[in-house]
């Protein structure tokens, strides 16, 4: 939020007093610039929700940490074995000739292991958890948005059907005047009267009832990046969109780049770089050594060296590769069935988020706007008495009814299209869920 200060002092030169009519204007357009900013401040837009939730959801700020992590365990892969420093001393202290140290041979040698495949194994394996974890914070931001902006879209439908309350209520007190007018003048019923005044109370009590539904839903959806208590704010945008939808053959096609498939086949990966490390580990290296020997009853030195080369074929490791195998294949068929069950449940929800889109078409369209005719023509008839009350309120309600439809219909539509983003990892809808 931007907040701008003014600070005035009691006690100004006398310089000061001419200027005071000057500096009144400019203060005065300080004062309108800030209420302006502080009003913008207390809007929200969808985007503006979703990069809230994306910054300061605790569990994607725990995911950033898993990644750092994840770094620094291939920084760790890459360290080789430390080098050994090998100190000996023979033929000392022993008897006769070799009594004390007259005699002694001391060796200091360095000796280090080739390790070349196993250091490429772990690397490959921590880079492989590294993308799993990458994967996981892809999936987690998608859940994380979706939720988001389906609670901001709950919301925004309650502050659209609060409005259309408010609507209803002005309007019954509007009728409520012409019918006590009507009724001082012999036109109206008694009955009509107090049934007018009921239905107004009913509409206040509806307004009541969304404004209570109205606030849950703002702190539900402030929740989402964890600031429940400033939930003050007035939402911006609209549930109505004629966006074009994505074929179903083009979903089901990118539904292979879907976080929730690729997860598993990442898991198939990492399963695969924790066999290339228990082979490489079944196997011995091939360790060399270096050094310098001192023999002590010549005063002489010497260079030694050695390589240790493994021999035979090592079985030891055969259970945990076969261990890692399944667990691949295991992965690899869970791929598949995640692949056949989203685009099931791709189906399922396409359907829908066309039926809710053809819903809505209808209502704005066609049954809406004659209904409004409906009622002006219900109202002219009402006046000259060929409709009774009851008729013409009727056709209120239906009207009434009417507007509520559209907004859930709109709301199933934007849900159904957020749930399908979630589940494909597609953004399709990012230009659609509000008009600035």
């Amino acid at each position: 939020m931007s907040w701008i200060s003014v600070f005035f002092t009691r006690k100004k030169p006398i310089a000061n007093r001419y200027l005071a009519h000057l500096m009144l204007p400019i203060l005065l357009l300080i004062g309108q610039t800030a209420l302006v900013e502080d009003a913008a401040a207390a809007s929200l837009t969808l985007q503006q929700a979703i990069e809230r939730s994306l910054t300061q959801h605790p569990q994607l700020e725990a995911m950033s940490f898993r990644a750092g992590a994840s770094q620094a365990q291939i920084n760790q892969a890459k360290l080789r074995t430390a080098t050994e420093v090998q100190f000996e001393v023979e033929d000392a202290l022993g008897s006769g000739v070799y009594e004390g140290a007259d005699s002694a041979q001391a060796t200091l040698s360095l000796s280090w292991a080739l390790e070349g495949k196993q250091i490429d194994s772990r690397v490959g394996a921590a880079e492989a958890r590294q993308s799993l974890v990458t994967i996981e914070l892809e999936r987690q931001r998608f859940d994380v948005g979706a939720r988001t902006a389906q609670a901001f879209l709950t919301a925004l439908s309650y502050q659209e059907r609060l409005a259309v309350a408010e609507g209803a209520r002005d309007s019954a007190a509007q009728s409520l005047e012409e019918i006590r007018r009507r009724g001082r003048a012999g036109g109206a019923s008694r009955v009509d009267v107090l049934r007018t005044e009921v239905e107004l109370r009913r509409r206040e009590l509806d307004v009541e009832d969304l404004e209570h539904e109205l606030a849950i839903a703002r702190q539900q959806l402030a929740a989402q990046w964890g600031d429940s208590d400033s939930a003050d704010f007035e939402l911006l945008g609209q549930l109505q969109t004629n966006q074009t939808l994505v074929s179903m053959e083009d979903l089901k096609v990118r539904l292979k780049d879907s976080p929730r498939v690729k997860i598993f086949l990442t898991r198939a990966r990492v399963n695969e770089s924790e066999m290339a490390i228990a082979k490489s580990d079944a196997l011995a290296s091939w360790r060399f050594s270096a050094g310098v020997r001192r023999y002590e009853a010549t005063d002489d030195f010497g260079v030694v060296a050695g390589v240790a080369i493994p021999l035979g074929k090592n079985r030891r490791n055969e259970v945990r590769v076969s261990e890692l195998q399944a667990k691949r294949s295991v992965n690899q068929a869970m791929a598949i069935s995640e692949e056949s069950r989203l685009k099931a449940r791709l189906f399922e929800l396409y359907q829908a988020l066309q039926h809710s889109r053809h819903q809505t078409s209808t209502l704005h369209e066609e049954i809406i706007p004659r209904l409004q005719k409906a009622v002006a023509e219900a109202n002219k008839a009402y006046s000259v008495g060929r409709f009774t009350y009851l008729e013409s309120q009727s056709v209120k309600q239906e009207l009434l009814d009417a507007r509520l439809a559209l907004i859930s219909a709109q709301l199933s539509s934007h849900v159904n299209l957020t749930e399908i983003e979630r589940l494909t990892g597609i953004s399709l809808s990012a230009n659609s869920k509000e008009k600035n």
